[in-house]
């Protein structure tokens, strides 16, 4: 009897270790696909960062001083208007569209810094900040000192604000 006790005892830790290894490895699996993903996160938002932030930096600029973009901001402007449909979200490419089929037709400044503020939200959230509670005016910042009427950056429809500024969005 007591050998069959130890028997089964002795049974039961070769289990126990063999079922604690199985699940040590599977934890290192795990880890490390963890951290491959990780990595390729990173990577991409890194490419991303490079993608965007030229592009953010002239605009920027357009807003704020007369100067004209240099050859090399074309230059990226050029590439961002390729490689954004491949690289960047739906918003993005939906916010960014807008943008530039709209500055053409001159649209009054408050619809201007509309959709340039939604562009920005919107590269935003394909950064990463998906969950994202920044408002259009905090996104702006400075650049609204002298901005009379914030309602067109406060109101969710669009199409609201375009009929209050008597413009007709080309899209």
């Amino acid at each position: 009897m007591a050998i069959t006790v130890a028997a089964i005892a002795a049974v039961a830790s070769i289990v126990s270790a063999v079922v604690a290894g199985w699940f040590a490895h599977s934890s290192r699996r795990h880890e490390l696909r963890s951290r491959r993903a990780e990595a390729a996160h990173e990577r991409l938002v890194e490419q991303k960062r490079e993608m965007y932030e030229p592009i953010v930096d002239l605009l920027g600029k357009m807003f704020t001083s007369d100067v004209l973009p240099t050859p090399q901001q074309q230059l990226h402007k050029q590439r961002f208007d390729t490689w954004v449909n491949l690289y960047g979200s739906d918003g993005v490419i939906e916010a960014y569209s807008r943008f530039l089929i709209a500055m053409p037709t001159g649209p009054p400044a408050e619809i201007q810094f509309r959709l340039y503020a939604d562009f920005l939200l919107e590269v935003r959230k394909d950064m990463g900040h998906v969950d994202t509670t920044a408002s259009r005016i905090q996104i702006l910042g400075p650049q609204l000192l002298n901005f009379p009427d914030k309602s067109s950056l406060t109101d969710p429809d669009l199409a609201a604000v375009c009929r209050r500024a008597g413009w007709n969005p080309p899209w």
